[in-house]
This record gives structure tokens, sequence and C-alpha cells, in this order.
């Protein structure tokens, strides 16, 4: 079922919430009727984090699993956490389609390469679910230079949370904590 929805491929059969595509809707349909029930409750939201060459999920319950398109260039190569029950992927001209299935952890998968996230569909246990594209955490550079009496950077985070920004001496000591 997984490489049909990779493969782009429609099969009467395999369209389980008959809404005339298969998906990841209905693949963690077909894994719900076969496992049973879900033990935690469903998400109503979840949030992609690309952090240094990881992405992150992260969510507000279960997620029943994702199915993701990427554009990239050659360069590009993914790795998949393998915390799921079932994680694959599929290459075809500078595109890449991600299905990932009732994932563990909030690692879905490592990069080189840069790439941008085409289209998301992110599920819980019977419908899709609300996603953020969280952009990176980001520390800009000091000015007018670390050197002088004063000097000022921005840090920006990806969604809202606490966050501490320590400074360091070239001694390697902490003199501050913001």
């Amino acid at each position: 079922m997984v490489t049909v929805v990779l493969n782009n491929e429609y099969i009467e059969v395999a369209d389980v919430n008959q809404d005339n595509m298969v998906n990841i809707l209905d693949v963690v349909s077909i894994v719900n009727l076969i496992l049973g029930g879900k033990t935690a409750a469903d998400a109503t939201e979840a949030t992609l984090i690309q952090s240094g060459s990881s992405l992150l999920l992260k969510s507000n319950g279960y997620i029943g699993g994702l199915e993701m398109t990427l554009t990239h260039g050659e360069d590009f190569s993914l790795e998949l956490s393998g915390n799921a029950l079932v994680s694959d992927y599929a290459t075809k001209d500078g595109q890449t389609k991600v299905v990932i299935v009732v994932p563990e952890g909030e690692v879905l998968f490592t990069t080189t390469g840069d790439y941008t996230i085409a289209d998301v569909l992110v599920a819980n246990s019977n419908s899709a679910v609300s996603v953020n594209q969280a952009s990176k955490f980001e520390l800009s550079a000091a000015y007018p230079n670390p050197f002088n009496p004063v000097t000022s950077m921005s840090f920006t985070m990806p969604q809202d949370g606490l966050a501490s920004v320590k400074v360091y001496n070239l001694m390697g000591q902490q003199v501050a904590m913001l």
C-alpha cells in the first residue's frame, strides 16, 4: 500500500475512505483495522521543523502517518530515522516522496543538500491534521562586532517556547545567560 502511495497510483480497492485518492489517510485506516485502535488522543495540529540536517515532527497527540513531497537538486540524499511502523521514500526527477506510518519520536529523517517541502499531508487516526512548517532556529551575527563594549544580535525560533542563549568568553567561561 505504501508503494502505491509513493508511486502515485490509484487502485480502487486501496481507496479505503473512498475519496478517489490513495494516500496516507488510506494507509492509516488499514493500519487501524489490522492493529486495532490507538491508545493516545488524536493530534489536532502538527509542526514540521527543519533543524540542522534533520526534519522534526512535533504534535499535540497521536499521528497515524504522514506523506510529503520534497523538491531538491541532484546533491540531495535522505536517510529515514527508522523510528516508525513503516517508512519509505521514492525519488524521481528532483522530487522525493516520503511516507511514514506511525512515527515514534520527533526526528523523521536527516538529509544532505537543500530541499523544499512542496506538499505535506499529516493524519491522525482518522483525518488530516493542520500542519505548520516552522523555519529554522537562527542566531544573527553580532554587530557592530563582538569586541566592542556593546554588541547586538537577534535570535529567532520556529515556534513559541522557552530558550536560553549563553554567552562565553574566549577562555570558554560562561559570562552571561540571556
